[in-house]
């Protein structure tokens, strides 16, 4: 349930300041407009990718953990 809870409070904070958040550096031009964050509280191992469209639209893309291999996964 906690996971949830940080998951939810990462999600409020992407909606309220979408562009406050890093884009990707990636060699997969795909990826150029992907933006992530980590999640809040104690799971900040965890990284929340998502776009934001030309609309205001965010769309939350994956939650991650850190040490996957990242480019491959978003990059499928």
């Amino acid at each position: 349930m906690r996971f949830v809870e940080a998951a939810q409070a990462t999600f409020e904070h992407i909606a309220f300041l979408p562009l406050a958040y890093a884009k990707m550096r990636s060699e997969t031009p795909a990826l150029a407009d992907m933006r992530w964050r980590p999640l809040t509280g104690a799971f900040d191992r965890y990284l929340v990718f998502y776009r934001l469209s030309d609309d205001d639209v965010i769309d939350i893309v994956r939650v991650l953990h850190s040490a996957r291999d990242i480019d491959r996964i978003l990059g499928d």
